[in-house]
């Protein structure tokens, strides 16, 4: 339901409606400008833009609550994102790197802010989200690609961005609409923000952790929470998911034990992209895991650590090759998995790259899907290869075009 409402009654958390664009003439005071309203400051600044008015989206009694139709997302097996109509991957890989490159210089700023005690920049981390949810809507196997190409020395600033960008791919491919995205991606980029309250000598430790040292690593969900909380501008939904995002299926996570039917979706979907990331990454004192044993691992723990429907559609969304993983073919060449392919997983589209002796080859863009006539045998993946182990940079390989 759409209603009128003046600019002081307007609020964080409700919704500018998109109107005939030729409404102002009869009501000029009228702001105009769709989506959500996330802070007092952004109301402020349309006030004192001379705004008197505008329209926003009403909630009708007895529509469904927002956590009830993301767990029907979640719980819904039969997501089809083949209907989606994508931006071909080399087309849309440039404005995915933009994006990626401005929320990675973003990241470093509101990380030294929360570091310094500093506000954070709300304003300027939706419009961060935003462009990374344009680049999930254009085509989310661009940003599963660059997630999984960054470097390990980066980790604090990638490790923000990379779940921000999984968590936004997963909710895209669940249906969750835009607005959702956007709180979604939030939540990832500011889910580890607690940690700059911690030691750096803990957080950076080599070695096992004490149990006092990791009683102090168990509080960093309630220091984001604080963190968030003291600026009071930040939506709720984005608060519990930072604060819950290490609670487990059973129960067995922290700070507050919930399980799973006491935490919130927007939270199990960010703790689903934390750990894939954390175990795909390369860290100063481990190497990354193969892409599709570390789903292999999140797969084992269900029940425990996830719930097993929503595991099992986070890898069906990422593939069982995700985009991104370097691939050995039966034909002994070496691919780089382009597109993955819900509907047959074994078959993503990759862009073959490698001869059997590693060496480099005009690239070659191949649907394992469909068999082609100049070859007898279909082709197809023998195993996920180690880049690092043959000290290949993959990253000029996603824009060249041979």
């Amino acid at each position: 339901m759409i209603k009128k409402v003046t600019i002081d009654q307007l609020k964080p958390g409700m919704t500018i409606v998109k109107m005939a664009s030729d409404l102002w003439e009869h009501l000029p005071g009228l702001y105009t400008k769709p989506g959500l309203i996330r802070s007092k400051e952004q109301v402020e600044r349309i006030r004192e833009a001379g705004y008197e008015q505008a329209f926003i989206e009403v909630k009708i009694p007895g529509e469904e609550p927002l956590e009830k139709r993301l767990d029907t997302m979640l719980k819904r097996s039969t997501v089809d994102p083949k209907q989606k109509k994508r931006v071909p991957f080399e087309s849309a890989i440039e404005e995915a790197q933009k994006a990626y490159d401005k929320a990675m210089t973003h990241a470093h700023r509101i990380i030294h802010d929360a570091k310094l005690g500093r506000k954070v920049d709300y304003e300027s981390s939706v419009e961060t989200v935003d462009q990374i949810v344009d680049s999930a809507i254009q085509n989310p196997d661009t940003l599963l690609c660059l997630s999984k190409l960054s470097h390990f020395d980066e980790y604090t600033y990638t490790h923000s961005i990379n779940v921000s960008a999984i968590a936004v791919v997963f909710g895209e491919y669940l249906g969750l609409g835009r607005n959702e995205l956007l709180d979604l991606g939030m939540a990832g980029m500011f889910h580890d923000l607690g940690k700059t309250v911690v030691s750096e000598r803990i957080i950076n430790k080599r070695g096992r952790l004490s149990h006092a040292e990791f009683e102090e690593i168990k509080r960093h969900p309630g220091y984001g929470y604080e963190i968030l909380h003291k600026q009071g501008d930040i939506p709720i939904p984005i608060m519990e998911a930072v604060h819950d995002h290490h609670e487990k299926f059973n129960g067995s996570g922290y700070p507050g034990h919930l399980t799973r039917n006491n935490t919130s979706a927007l939270a199990r979907i960010i703790s689903l992209a934390d750990v894939y990331d954390a175990l795909t990454s390369d860290r100063s004192y481990k190497d990354a895991m193969l892409p599709n044993k570390a789903l292999a691992i999140m797969y084992g723990m269900r029940d425990q650590d996830f719930d097993t429907v929503e595991v099992q559609s986070f890898i069906k969304c990422l593939g069982i090759f995700p985009s991104g993983s370097l691939v050995k073919l039966n034909s002994g060449y070496y691919a780089i998995v382009y597109e993955a392919n819900p509907a047959q997983p074994l078959q993503p589209k990759v862009k073959i790259i490698l001869d059997p002796d590693m060496h480099p080859i005009p690239s070659k863009l191949v649907d394992l899907a469909v068999r082609h006539s100049d070859s007898t045998n279909r082709l197809e993946i023998v195993e996920c290869a180690d880049p690092a182990v043959y000290r290949i940079n993959l990253k000029p390989y996603l824009t060249r075009k041979r």
